[in-house]
């Protein structure tokens, strides 16, 4: 301590600032030297407190805000090393004569002197007492702000009284022109409603005696008449001679498109026929026109009708109906062409007798060339014969390229051959005679009946049969598919009645199609035993399959399932929204992802995680979908529980920051009245970062809110430009960097939450400001389009990439390059969430290293 003793030392330390020295003996700060200005502050100047712990020299109070900044600071220097200046704080010390204890207030510099070893040996503090100043201060703050807000009441209850007046008297005004405008009004909605009440009436029974009535002419009259509706051709009401016609009953073809009732017509003319009385509203009727038709049985049949192609006009003179009249003349001109082959054929006659004469004349010189037309005959035969054989060695070779075998049985004579390539098929030999016994000693046992079955069938109704049935080769003992399609053949002058038919090796595809059904058996094994939910659906959006999972979270079984019987089963606030997913990703046949709650057998919704896979086969032709779900009940619990939480929180530390936002306010003024620079920019920055943890805890707390459905929109009408430019000249307060430039076309009045909208806004003008260099503009343009706000905010910053841009609004995502400036990501997603439910949409534009365009849109006027 010589430094004590040093003139230097004795010439700076006895100043008029008051100084004192204490040893860094944490925690008694024992008092070494203090000059004259300290005693005066401190109310020493009659007692030496030298040597004295500085706590027992001025007693301190632990109870007090102030003894704990002190014992801080002096702690905090200590251990730091570094200068301290406290804020300014109370610390009540002992009167003059240590009878009574006065209220005090302080601003302390503590200095860390070191020694020798580099630790802190010594504090030297600057101490100022500011009572007086503190005193004064808030006796004239209380007085200025106990004046402003009796002027500003007494200015409001002024502008309110008179406002309210002019209002009254324009409010009564109104109301007597409104009621005498609204008695009118009602007396002719009263009059004009009962009279069309009444025409609505009589056009209704109009309508309905006109309806009837063709609906008796068309059913009674006595030609077939059928009545066509629009465009599409739809049979709506059929008589009974057009069903006679059709040969079909009414509930065949009621409400069906003819076309598809009788495809043979798409390529005939009669579709062009009625598509130009709808076109032109004409009639159209012809005569003896031929058609082919078919019926149930699949027979094709040309028949002959006069018909004539009758419009029926709607109400607004559009062609709606076409009654179709058909007079079926097929047997009359079938009778005609036969009078008409008769008549030729009398006259034939005619002809012919009376020729005979000639006729007989010249009888002995055909006889004469006779013999020459035989010998051409003969010679033409033998051609004949040659082009027989030719075709049928072709039909060998198209049967041996197409692998096929041949085979004829004659069921009177027992006799049957069989071609090379068929004992091929059987493994019989190849250059014997062979029996059918042969044939079927190879078929396995139980398969001997089908085949049996089949002939007997074939021969009792002449018609063809196809079986299939396995074989086993005798000189290889190989299991092999065989298919026999034949049919019976009616006797001729030249052969007996037989079968005739061909066969065929399927083993290939018999056992491709076990293979497939192996597969599909292994497939609903897995998806059975599985607790994930699997079910398949066709390229109709059908579904064709649900797995066990399904039915016991359901308790529904499969068929009730198929049936639609698990749409109900989901949540009422998730149908919606699930079903139009899974319907947009059916149209665009690509994969999907959602979300939704199901009812289970307990009475519990149980959240479930839905992925759907198109289908598709070989040809790239679509063939449905088969869609796998994860139970994550728990893991939503997880998330509600976890909101629950970061709400719990964010609302629990709103309370203390309010009161430290209130304590530096107080201390803001303070440092300004006593021009204390450098406490207020430390309370600016204090300030500043209470304001960040603020907005942030906010955020959080409206994340809760939003998940729980706590987010109330609370809608009312107001200018959106005037908020532009609020929110805009608030920004320009804080920040000094940037230029914020508004371009508005027209006033905007909106129907929204207007703070709602201010937070957007506020938002996306604080990310332009945080993502630009200094220095550049930032541009904010409002306009209206299609009865929409549109609100664009463009700054000219670093951009955001493309695979960015997608994932921007989801909650806590923020892009990698941007995790420099602070932040946890909820802003872009609270700002869509608030868009959306005002049914408006929000979007980004972005080039990295040029900036980026956020904009929203909302309804002017939706409620």
């Amino acid at each position: 301590m010589n430094f004590l003793e040093s003139p230097l030392y004795k010439s700076l330390f006895n100043d008029n600032i008051p100084r004192i020295i204490l040893d860094a003996n944490d925690p008694d700060f024992t008092i070494i030297d203090y000059n004259d200005a300290f005693k005066s502050a401190t109310y020493t100047i009659e007692r030496n407190v030298k040597g004295q712990s500085v706590w027992v020299a001025y007693p301190k109070d632990d109870t007090k805000e102030g003894t704990k900044i002190l014992a801080e600071g002096l702690n905090n220097a200590v251990k730091t090393s570094k200068k301290i200046q406290l804020p300014p704080f109370q610390y009540d010390i002992p009167s003059a004569d240590m009878r009574s204890i006065e209220p005090s207030w302080w601003q302390v510099e503590i200095e860390p002197i070191a020694g020798a070893n580099d630790e802190v040996d010594f504090l030297l503090i600057k101490t100022l007492n500011i009572t007086d100043k503190i005193k004064v201060n808030d006796t004239i703050s209380n007085y200025i702000e106990r004046e402003e807000i009796l002027n500003r009441k007494l200015f409001d209850t002024y502008e309110e009284l008179a406002s309210s007046n002019e209002e009254l008297q324009t409010n009564l005004e109104d109301l007597r022109t409104t009621n005498e405008a609204l008695a009118n009004s009602r007396r002719d909605l009263q009059s004009l409603n009962a009279e069309l009440e009444n025409r609505i009436q009589e056009r209704t029974k109009d309508l309905q005696s006109s309806r009837l009535l063709l609906q008796n002419i068309v059913s009674t009259a006595n030609v077939a008449m059928t009545l066509l509706k629009g465009e599409s051709l739809v049979i709506e009401l059929a008589n009974h001679k057009m069903l006679e016609i059709w040969q079909r009953p009414l509930e065949a073809v009621e409400g069906k498109k003819i076309t598809d009732v009788f495809p043979e017509l798409k390529t005939q003319r009669f579709p062009k026929l009625l598509a130009d009385v709808f076109k032109t509203g004409k009639r159209i009727a012809m005569p003896e026109v031929p058609v082919d038709i078919s019926y149930p049985n699949g027979e094709m049949k040309l028949i002959y009708v006069d018909f004539s192609y009758d419009p029926i006009f709607g109400t607004g003179g559009k062609v709606e109906y076409i009654l179709a009249t058909v007079n079926d003349i097929t047997t009359q001109v079938e009778n005609f062409k036969q009078l008409e082959e008769s008549k030729s054929e009398l006259q034939a006659i005619t002809e012919e007798l009376a020729a005979s004469n000639e006729e007989l004349s010249a009888t002995n010189e055909e006889l004469a060339t006779t013999n020459e037309e035989l010998q051409e005959a003969q010679e033409s035969l033998f051609v004949k014969n040659e082009t027989l054989a030719e075709t049928e060695e072709s039909l060998r070779l198209a049967l041996a390229s197409g692998n096929l075998g041949t085979y004829s049985v004659v069921p009177s004579t027992g006799k049957f051959e069989i071609s090379q390539k068929a004992r091929e098929f059987y493994g019989l030999p190849l250059n014997e005679e062979i029996s059918w016994a042969d044939v079927t000693a190879t078929v396995v046992p139980e398969h001997v009946q089908v085949i049996e079955r089949a002939r007997v069938k074939a021969l009792a109704t002449n018609q063809p049969f196809d079986v299939q049935y396995p074989i086993i080769q005798p000189n290889t003992n190989e299991v092999k598919w065989i298919r026999v399609v034949g049919k019976s053949v009616p006797p001729t002058k030249l052969r007996p009645a037989r079968f005739l038919g061909v066969i065929m090796d399927i083993t290939t595809e018999v056992e491709h199609r076990l293979a497939i059904e192996e597969s599909e058996a292994r497939f609903r094994n897995m998806a059975e035993a599985t607790d994930v939910f699997i079910a398949v659906g066709d390229l109709n959006g059908n579904a064709t399959y649900f797995n066990n999972a399904w039915t016991r979270v359901t308790g529904r079984l499969m068929h009730e399932l198929l049936a639609f019987g698990w749409v109900d089963l989901i949540h009422p606030e998730d149908k919606e929204r699930y079903v139009n997913l899974y319907l947009s990703a059916f149209e665009k046949q690509e994969p999907f992802t959602g979300e939704f709650r199901i009812l289970g057998t307990d009475g519990e919704y149980k959240w479930l995680l839905a992925k759907g896979t198109p289908r598709f086969h070989t040809d790239g032709t679509f063939m449905g979908y088969i869609s796998s779900s994860v139970d994550i009940t728990e893991l939503k619990k997880d998330e509600i529980r976890k909101n629950d939480f970061i709400g719990m929180v964010s609302h629990e530390l709103k309370t203390p920051l309010t009161a430290i936002s209130g304590f530096v306010q107080v201390l803001q003024a303070r440092a300004k009245k006593t021009e204390d620079n450098y406490a207020l920019s430390a309370l600016n920055r204090a300030y500043n970062q209470v304001k960040k943890m603020t907005t942030m805890i906010n955020g959080f707390l409206n994340v809760s809110r939003l998940e729980s459905g706590k987010l109330l929109i609370e809608k009312t009408q107001f200018q959106l430009d005037e908020l532009l430019k609020e929110l805009i000249d608030e920004s320009d307060i804080v920040q000094f960097s940037h230029e914020i430039k508004l371009e508005i076309k027209e006033p905007v009045s909106l129907f929204a939450d207007r703070d709602k909208i201010g937070s957007v806004v506020s938002n996306l003008l604080s990310n332009a400001v945080k993502y630009s260099s200094a220095g550049t503009r930032i541009d904010v343009s409002c306009e209206v389009i299609d009865n929409k706000a549109l609100v664009s905010i463009t700054d000219h910053g670093i951009g955001i990439d493309a695979e960015d841009t997608e994932k921007l609004f989801d909650r806590y995502y923020r892009v990698n390059k941007q995790h420099t400036v602070s932040g946890f990501g909820i802003g872009l997603y609270l700002s869509a969430e608030i868009i959306e439910r005002h049914n408006g949409k929000i979007g980004v534009t972005s080039k990295v290293g040029e900036g980026s365009t956020f904009y929203f849109e909302i309804p002017l006027n939706e409620s």
